[in-house]
């Protein structure tokens, strides 16, 4: 699940931090499973005035942070929704799609204390995205350090999901920025996964030697998991077809533009003839919008167990699918809270199980303070 390997050793550890102020009397410390009669709603909102909400993490705070497309970072506590700001980024680019996006921590936060966040910025000829590393001390992020800069951005297609590895390595997803030749081009940045080391440079053992890429003919993956199996996972948007669930291999090559979904017209097989692709195990046309990606381990919502969970846009529905034995294919898809909530974002599990969705309002365009951090307690029969 993303609370397991975007913060590895999280209930360790997560008992020893606590980082309110001494004149901060105002947050108490969050209990990750609050004792006390279930909730009668399957749904509760925890807050609402948020400008579209983009990561939802469970922090090694035991709170949850946000990031909001307009430059915000936040802790908000999981039972009361009282929201601390913690920065706001001054030179964010917020136009459509992009803004501020992605956010992990480090997993040794007790010793390690930072926050890994990506974010657009106007360039000297248009967007431009960076991969930048803050320190948390005091109730506030600082010390801002660049660790990769001038990645293709748009206002569409940014991708930017994070995910730490066990051994140490930063994960992180790019899009195409609304130019198709990037995916293919080995010598770009964009329509990416990449693989770093967590102080910015290139890992000796990546695929491609002196390259950040990890895998490549990407058009716009914004979900990044973890199976218990060990198998990474991605979801991807697609154009008027094949919104993708890849699972994703060191070094192979995913097919964008030249190759939608599966190999399945003239077209494809001919450039599958000459290039390796690894084709999508599900996909969905017409398409729905996928967004991020987890993987359930808990009883805590028993119909939710062992399977992943994915958050939709466009079609505003929870998503679950079943892996086979092997990992090779979804077996079952299951529709859950079907437009009650609007466009879903992101979705993140605590320790305990308890799972949280971040919204973003009812169109593409809504950038008004009114989204919300919804619980989700439990399926209604």
């Amino acid at each position: 699940m993303k609370t397991i390997f975007k913060f590895i050793g999280i209930a360790l550890f997560s008992s020893l931090f606590f980082y309110c102020s001494s004149d901060d009397n105002s947050t108490s410390n969050p209990d990750p499973d609050p004792d006390g009669e279930e909730p009668t709603e399957a749904a509760t909102t925890l807050i609402s005035t948020l400008s579209i909400p983009w990561e939802l993490v469970w922090g090694p705070d035991d709170f949850l942070w946000v990031t909001e497309r307009n430059g915000k970072i936040s802790r908000i506590h999981p039972d009361t929704g009282e929201q601390q700001e913690v920065l706001t980024i001054s030179n964010v680019a917020q136009v459509q799609e992009s803004g501020l996006l992605g956010m992990v921590h480090h997993p040794n936060f007790d010793t390690n204390p930072y926050v890994y966040v990506v974010y657009t910025y106007n360039g000297s000829s248009g967007l431009l995205e960076r991969l930048v590393r803050f320190t948390f001390d005091n109730n506030t992020l600082s010390d801002e350090t660049i660790l990769l800069d001038q990645i293709p951005a748009n206002s569409i297609h940014n991708g930017s999901r994070l995910l730490i590895t066990s051994d140490l390595h930063l994960l992180m997803t790019t899009g195409d920025a609304g130019n198709t030749d990037l995916s293919q081009n080995m010598n770009s940045l964009g329509g990416k996964i990449l693989r770093l080391n967590l102080d910015g440079t290139i890992p000796v053992d990546n695929p491609f030697t002196g390259s950040y890429v990890y895998s490549y003919g990407h058009r716009n993956p914004q979900g990044l998991t973890f199976h218990p199996n060990g198998g990474l996972y991605s979801s991807e948007h697609g154009p008027n077809s094949d919104d993708e669930i890849n699972q994703i291999i060191s070094g192979k090559n995913y097919g964008w533009p030249e190759v939608k979904g599966v190999i399945d017209t003239p077209s494809e097989q001919s450039f599958a003839a000459g290039t390796e692709v690894i084709e999508s195990i599900f996909n969905w046309t017409p398409t729905i919008a996928p967004s991020d990606l987890i993987f359930y381990t808990s009883d805590r919502i028993p119909e939710w167990t062992n399977k992943f969970l994915m958050t939709v846009l466009k079609d505003q529905r929870i998503i679950a699918l079943t892996l086979n034995g092997d990992g090779t294919s979804i077996t079952q898809e299951e529709i859950f809270f079907n437009r009650e909530f609007g466009r879903l974002r992101d979705i993140v599990v605590s320790p305990t199980g308890r799972v949280f969705i971040a919204t973003n309002g009812n169109s593409y365009g809504d950038t008004s303070a009114t989204h919300r951090i919804i619980e989700i307690n439990r399926i209604e029969p």
